[in-house]
């Protein structure tokens, strides 16, 4: 009977030091598994971040892409290369820092201009308007803007330059854009001057679309002549 006792106690703590064992392996094989696992993760993660500067990075190459072919399809030979790269960087900063397609600022461009840099604007009767460049910006308009980004600009040969006359003219744009909250109502005080502009939306009268519609016209030409 003792000796039945005794070996009953030894079961107990053969198995209890087996059971001991087999509890330390499988938790020592979850703390490995889960040390495992978290790495996975981690490099997940990293891989995800890197994927997602990878697109970023993308899409920033094929905006400046898209409007390298716009400014080439646009003004050809008309400026000169350092001109054409200095035009193109301020584009996409632009475009990346007010989140505005390049495209929108190019049809303006063509709309007012023609691409040509050198473009004196006109009245019907053949008198200078006032208006200058690329964006046919006029120069006291430029200099009220310029002001507010710290661009110094003295004389109408400021704003030949294609990159600030494109500068000053994407800044006016942008802030008519903030003051209406739609970009149809600000390519129309673009043209016509924000004080008639608010003059006929005070008496709830039709905008004119002509100008409008131009530019939306140039917009699709760009689209389909920039397309991938």
């Amino acid at each position: 009977m003792k000796n039945s006792v005794r070996l009953s106690a030894m079961s107990v703590t053969v198995l209890f030091i087996i059971g001991f064992a087999v509890l330390f392996f499988f938790a020592s094989e979850w703390y490995s598994n889960r040390g495992k696992l978290e790495k996975l993760a981690y490099q997940e993660r990293i891989l995800h971040n890197d994927m997602e500067h990878l697109e970023v990075v993308g899409k920033w190459t094929l905006d400046y892409v898209k409007i390298e072919k716009a400014l080439t399809y646009m003004l050809g030979d008309r400026i000169s290369e350092v001109s054409f790269r200095i035009l193109a960087e301020h584009l996409w900063q632009i475009s990346q820092s007010y989140s505005l397609d390049p495209l929108i600022i190019l049809a303006v461009v063509a709309q007012e201009s023609r691409g040509n840099p050198l473009a004196r604007g006109r009245f019907q009767t053949g008198k200078f308007s006032g208006a200058l460049g690329l964006m046919q910006i006029k120069l006291e308009t430029a200099k009220k803007i310029g002001r507010r980004f710290g661009l110094v600009i003295e004389n109408e040969n400021d704003l030949m330059q294609p990159d600030v006359n494109v500068v000053v003219g994407s800044a006016y744009l942008i802030r008519l854009i903030g003051k209406y909250g739609n970009l149809r109502e600000a390519l129309v005080a673009y043209n016509l001057g924000h004080t008639a502009v608010d003059k006929l939306l005070e008496k709830n009268a039709p905008l004119p679309t002509s100008y409008y519609e131009g530019v939306v016209r140039k917009y699709k030409d760009l689209v389909h002549h920039c397309s991938f």
